[in-house]
């Protein structure tokens, strides 16, 4: 009976399944949702004034641009922060908390004057006075606060999303208008994104200076984002929360670990701070637009590896919550079992345009990781034997929609670079930094004429050090001389072209080709100078520079530098705490590992790892660490020499591969119509 008990039970829980499945269809389909298309992003929003309402235009976050298809692409910041604070009929609870966040920005502006700020109050369809309440502020604070007044109520996901889309900083903050999070645990959130947008993890000294993550270039750009949490207060009870709220608090955390976050305790927190970069890449995406926004919100990041850092604040309930008690919870549950199943089905995608896949993270990336071993590198090969597997279809749409760029910094004058190329093999990574290296035209002086030299630098040491000096001329404005031979006379100039006499110029140099002339002012030997005395003043004819490539010889190769490696990561398969988190610690670059306040050693930047194998000399720790390096995704770091930016020489680069490819292409045509 027990048996035929059980294979009952099992049969009514299998034809519940189906049933199950068809419910949620027909949930997913009658519940509405809005559909956000480019148009909504980009139309105009109007600063809220009593008298004038539509007179000044905020300046949007997003931008397009026909030549780029259907991407929307990020405008650059004017600020350092944005605050935006939803507000619906809060008139009363709105004024406590901008008299906390206001004196506390003006504190860090007086401070620092690179410390810019503005707060975007947006009145989410209120009923009551709060537009104007926040308006009034505008008079004290001219130019840092102004209110965007919604007509209708979009809800708080909604309200969140026209703010931030406003935004004009480079880091932007979220905060809800009940001020229920201490506003000055604001610099606590600040010094923790700070350090995941520098490469050493360590706060930089100007703050306005901030990595804001420019996606221009990127199909995904790696943006960050870091909020506060009230997780920690469980335990040390700094919350005061009733005891119905705690218990819808740990349902609702349950639900959201069950269906959709599983790195996140505290979703809900309205304390969170984005780059610039993690606004445009996220916010387009929203499809919640009520409470539980949040959750949607973090489920995308995970999706796209946004790194997410949860920071202890002080928080404490206030009264006046705008959440329906029943209907408010069962509309939050209902949104969290849809945002897993639309995702799962496919129905809701990323921009990647793929649902999010059922296997776990860890089993998705084994077979793309290279391991270290003591004497070895593991899995290196991607099928079983010596040739590739011919059987499986390739498609050359599928494998470029999965090549992705992050921009990851950028020197102010450009000339350094740094960005990930992941989803590509080696080869093609390697073929981008030989390119570099010796395809890529730059110009540099080909003859030297020398008279009575009377410097203490020997004829021939002298023409080398100008054979060497970067000419500061676009590549890409000059022709190719091909087999043309340029002679230089006894004068120094060109043979077939004699540079016409400037009485009125005598420190001109002339670059002096069959097409063209541009002229430069410079000195002796290796540094550019513009407001210096020259030693020696060259007139017209007496520089002649040729357009080469560094195959041809080291001195036309534009970069200094070209370089990249493969991602390091770091797995701690176990709790390291005492003198062995120390040694694990020890064992690592400096900023890899770090020391948690409970001892115990953890991950900070697997990102900053050089590849060092010292953890392997201690036996017992050795077996529970994981060293390994991603086989597709590429670090590469880029330093021009001065004729062109860095990121212009990659994009020259990838032409110069466009070219190669299509020439080989109608190579391959070609032959296969003669064999035919």
């Amino acid at each position: 009976m027990s048996v035929d008990l059980i294979t009952i039970l099992l049969g009514l829980l299998m034809s519940c399944i189906p049933v199950a499945l068809t419910c949620l269809y027909l949930l997913s389909w009658i519940t509405p949702w809005p559909i956000r298309t480019r148009k909504d992003f980009l139309q105009p929003m109007f600063v809220y004034a009593p008298v004038n309402p539509w007179n000044e235009k905020f300046r949007s976050l997003l931008s397009y641009d026909d030549s780029s298809g259907e991407e929307l692409h990020c405008t650059t910041p004017d600020l350092y922060l944005s605050v935006i604070v939803p507000a619906m009929n809060e008139q009363e609870r709105l004024p406590i908390m901008l008299d906390e966040c206001l004196p506390y920005l003006e504190g860090r502006q007086t401070k620092d004057d690179l410390f810019t700020y503005e707060i975007i109050v947006v009145d989410d369809g209120s009923t009551d006075r709060t537009a104007d309440t926040a308006y009034k502020y505008t008079e004290k604070y001219e130019g840092k606060i102004r209110v965007l007044k919604l007509e209708k109520n979009l809800g708080k996901g909604g309200a969140v999303r026209r703010g931030v889309l406003c935004a004009r900083g480079s880091l932007i903050l979220f905060a809800d208008a009940d001020g229920a999070t201490k506003f000055a645990d604001l610099q606590h959130l600040e010094e923790e994104l700070l350090g995941l947008t520098t490469l050493d993890g360590y706060v930089p000294e100007i703050r306005s200076d901030v990595n804001w993550i420019t996606p221009a270039i990127a199909i995904e750009n790696e943006c960050i984002f870091c909020f506060s949490s009230r997780s920690h207060m469980e335990k040390k009870s700094i919350a005061t929360r009733s005891l119905a709220r705690t218990f819808l608090m740990i349902a609702f955390h349950w639900i959201v670990y069950i269906f959709t976050v599983r790195t996140v305790r505290d979703t809900q927190c309205g304390f969170k701070l984005f780059t610039r970069g993690a606004v445009s890449k996220l916010f387009p995406l929203l499809h919640i637009e009520r409470w539980a926004f949040d959750v949607e919100l973090l489920f995308l990041a995970e999706q796209f590896s946004i790194p997410i850092r949860e920071v202890p604040v002080t928080w404490h309930e206030v009264d006046g919550s705008k959440i329906v008690p029943i209907i408010s919870w069962l509309q939050m549950g209902r949104d969290l079992i849809l945002i897993w199943f639309r995702y799962k089905t496919g129905i809701w995608k990323t921009m990647s345009g793929s649902p999010r896949r059922s296997r776990r993270k860890s089993e998705q990336n084994a077979e793309n990781k290279l391991v270290m071993d003591a004497e070895r590198v593991l899995n290196t090969y991607d099928t079983d034997s010596d040739f590739g597997n011919s059987t499986i279809q390739w498609d050359v749409t599928a494998y470029i929609s999965e090549i992705k760029i992050f921009i990851v910094n950028e020197s102010k004058d450009g000339m350094t670079l740094e960005f990930d190329l992941v989803g590509v093999e080696a080869p093609i990574a390697n073929a981008i930094r030989r390119i570099l290296i010796a395809e890529l035209p730059t110009l540099a002086i080909e003859k030297v004429y020398l008279y009575q030299n009377t410097s203490i630098i020997p004829d021939e040491v002298l023409s080398h050090r100008f054979g060497l000096l970067p000419i500061k001329a676009d590549p890409r404005l000059f022709k190719m001389p091909l087999t043309r031979v340029i002679g230089i006379d006894e004068s120094g100039v060109d043979c077939s072209e004699e540079p016409a006499g400037d009485p009125t110029s005598g420190y001109q140099s002339v670059i002096s080709l069959p097409h063209f002339r541009i002229h430069h002012q410079w000195c002796m030997m290796i540094f550019w100078l513009r407001n210096y005395d020259l030693d020696k003043r060259l007139k017209l004819g007496e520089c002649h520079c040729l357009k080469g490539l560094g195959r041809d010889h080291a001195k036309f190769s534009p970069v200094a530098t070209a370089s990249y490696r493969l991602l390091p990561q770091i797995v701690l398969k176990k709790k390291f705490s005492g003198a062995d988190a120390r040694r694990v610690k020890s064992s690592f670059s400096e900023g890899v590992i770090e020391i948690d306040a409970d001892g115990v050693a953890f991950v900070k930047d697997a990102r900053s790892d050089t590849c060092s194998r010292n953890i392997l000399r201690y036996e017992d720790l050795a077996e529970y660490i994981e060293l390994s390096r991603i086989k597709d995704h590429f670090i590469f770091s880029v330093e021009s020499t001065g004729a062109l930016r860095s990121a212009e020489l990659v994009v020259e680069a990838c032409k110069v591969m466009e070219e190669k490819c299509r020439t080989l292409q109608s190579l391959f045509q070609k032959r296969l119509k003669e064999l035919q």
